[in-house]
């Protein structure tokens, strides 16, 4: 593998694609707790319409200095969440090649094998024995089994009746 100069944008990547998938796995856990109070959460919002619409001039004289804050201390922030992507991502990636540098991330699902154990690119070329053979054949997965998602129907145009043919771009109006 080529020397990378700074790896650190690569394990910001990698830090940052797991931190987004630890995210939904936890909210898709979440989601039928979640949905449960979704009609209480919005009677509850019906309710506080109008004290809401009373303070929103107000909230509009705030908003420059509001948005002056958010962008003063946006950069510390992206900064931050940089350096924690870029630490998060270099232990995975330590990991996923078979080092450890410290503890597994906190909520990280993974089960990473070591490249050593991937099978050989070439078989060796030796005589074929019934007990190789029943090496070689791939053990039974014990995955859960995978709903097919419906394709999506492409809407279809009719084409005109009156024996005008519209090109693309061009509008026709009756």
């Amino acid at each position: 593998m080529p020397n990378v100069p700074t790896p650190k944008p690569f394990y910001a990547y990698v830090g940052a694609g797991e931190a987004a998938i630890t995210r939904l796995r936890t909210r898709v856990t979440a989601l039928p707790s979640t949905l449960k109070t979704v009609p209480a959460q919005v009677q509850e919002q019906v309710k506080a319409l109008p004290v809401l619409a009373q303070t929103l001039p107000q909230q509009a004289k705030e908003l420059p200095a509001v948005l002056r804050k958010q962008r003063e201390d946006f950069g510390s922030k992206a900064e931050k969440l940089y350096d924690e992507f870029a630490a998060r991502g270099e232990k995975i990636v330590s990991e996923l090649r078979g080092g450890k540098i410290g503890a597994k991330p906190a909520g990280s699902t993974t089960t990473a094998k070591p490249a050593t154990a991937k099978p050989a690119s070439k078989p060796a070329a030796k005589k074929s024995t019934p007990v190789a053979k029943a090496a070689a054949t791939p053990a039974p997965t014990t995955a859960a089994p995978t709903t097919p998602v419906p394709a999506t129907a492409t809407p279809t145009v009719p084409a005109p009746t009156n024996g005008n043919a519209a090109t693309p771009g061009s509008s026709t109006t009756s």
